[in-house]
């Protein structure tokens, strides 16, 4: 009896253990996964140097075996291991990212899902070297200013109002560098400094002052101009400023003026001069700029015209005149003798007087080009003159014309107008001649004016002096 009691206590024991795997007394003993859980939210938007206390999150059912986080979190945050809570003060920005916090025992495991975005620490204590630049001028350069950002920093700068033209803002770097090109009057500037957390700001005074004038220069310095004949005009540009007045020194030839308010020379000088080097100065309350500008008021090329005949008929009215037209050169020319490529001249008459019934070549031009006379003398006539053009050759090798001696170029022929002179008796008539020409911008009339070309490109004004023609009154014998 003592072994069989035994053996039934062992069985039962057996059975007990059986039935605590299985579940005891009828009863299921499986352990059964965390249940679901959660946080207070599955996004989070965090800043450096904020720090995160995050709760452990609550757990029903089934206790948890071990906490961990998929993949690790943003430096400077804890995760528990024990009881899932986060906590940590962020130490550098990063993008947002997805981490799954896991919650395992025997039974399984569940997960939660988070995101988290750190924000970089927002800017601060925005400094410039200066909190002012003023008195800076036009088209000098600007000092070149340096931003620092404290706290978070910045990449991302701008300004308001705009900064003058010329001035720029690097609105990763926020340096304020260039030349000013316009002036602008204290005005007070805001510089924003910002980033992803917040902005912070900085104001900057600048004054601009207008520019003193700068490279000046006249688009002739060195000029050569022919006494009693209009020069053509000099004329500057300046690079900057503008310009309040102008002076010149030493004082311009007679008939020769600067204008204060433009810096144009201009005039028709009355005396010849030596070369003189004048120095112009452009003047504002900013400051100066000076150039230099050489004048020689000199003969350099003379039209001249020379009577060869002249009568009429008082009876009837008819005659006529000639002329000659004379090209010389002025001894004192600093390139003398000069070779000449080209010429082109006009001249008026009395349209109640005369009319022209030819221009032909003059005898200082018979021997060019083999005998032939000039390639080109090609003479436009109208009602109250005429106009000539002439090339001495086209051939490459011609060295061109001189005239340190006097040069017949053309001969003009005029004829009376009979109604002028018909029945005014024997007094002599005297006629004009006029250089240049009235009818100059006319349909179909060449605007040609008096000029003499050196090397197919440079042109002088010769001299012209105006001057009358005599026409004696010879009755006509039988």
């Amino acid at each position: 009896m003592l072994n069989s009691s035994r053996i039934f206590a062992k069985f039962c024991l057996l059975v007990c253990a059986t039935l605590l795997i299985g579940g005891c007394f009828g009863r299921s003993t499986k352990i059964q996964a965390p249940a679901p859980f959660s946080y207070p939210a599955a996004e989070y938007t965090l800043t450096v140097g904020e720090p995160l206390e995050l709760a452990a999150p609550l757990v029903l059912g089934a206790a948890v075996g071990s906490w961990r986080v998929e993949p690790a979190l943003p430096l400077g945050l804890t995760f528990d291991e024990t009881d899932g809570s986060i906590n940590g003060i962020p130490q550098e920005p990063c993008p947002r990212n997805f981490f799954a916090i896991i919650a395992t025992n025997f039974g399984g495991s569940t997960s939660f899902g988070i995101s988290i975005r750190v924000l970089p620490e927002a800017p601060c204590d925005l400094q410039y070297p200066v909190t002012e630049v003023v008195g800076v001028l036009a088209f000098d350069e600007f000092p070149t200013l340096e931003a620092t950002v404290g706290c978070g920093g910045s990449n991302d700068f701008s300004i308001d109002p705009e900064l003058p033209e010329g001035l720029n803002l690097n609105m990763y770097s926020g340096q304020i560098s260039g030349t000013p090109v316009i002036s602008h009057g204290p005005q007070l500037h805001v510089i924003t400094a910002a980033n992803e957390s917040d902005s912070v700001t900085f104001e900057l005074l600048i004054e601009i002052l207008p520019a003193g004038p700068c490279d000046l220069v006249y688009e002739e310095s060195e000029k050569v101009v022919a006494p009693n004949a209009e020069m053509d005009p000099l004329l500057p540009t300046v690079g900057c400023g503008e310009v309040d007045e102008w002076v010149i020194d030493p004082a311009l030839p007679a008939g020769v003026t600067i204008d204060t308010a433009t810096g144009v020379i201009s005039g028709t000088p009355s005396i010849e001069t030596d070369r003189i080097v004048y120095t112009v100065t452009a003047i504002n309350e900013h400051g100066t700029d000076s150039t230099e500008v050489a004048l020689r008021i000199s003969p350099v090329f003379t039209f001249e015209i020379e009577q060869m005949s002249g009568s009429f008929d008082p009876v009837t009215g008819e005659g006529g005149s000639q002329s000659r037209i004379i090209l010389t050169e002025g001894e004192d020319n600093e390139t003398y003798p000069t070779q000449i490529q080209l010429l082109s001249l006009a001249l008026a008459h009395n349209s109640d007087q005369l009319e022209i019934t030819s221009v032909e070549p003059g005898s200082g031009l018979t021997d060019l080009n083999g005998g032939q006379g000039p390639d080109f003398f090609s003479p436009f006539v109208t009602s109250t003159g005429f106009t000539l053009g002439i090339v001495f050759s086209f051939s490459p090798d011609f060295a061109g014309l001189s005239a340190e001696v006097p040069v017949e170029i053309a001969i003009v022929n005029y004829e009376t107008i009979t109604d002028s002179f018909e029945g005014v008796g024997t007094d002599s008539v005297d006629s004009s001649l006029e250089w240049g020409n009235p009818l100059s911008g006319d349909p179909g009339v060449p605007a040609v004016g008096n000029t003499v070309v050196l090397d197919g490109t440079t042109g002088i004004l010769p001299v012209t002096v105006d001057t009358t023609v005599q026409l004696l009154a010879t009755p006509e014998t039988e």
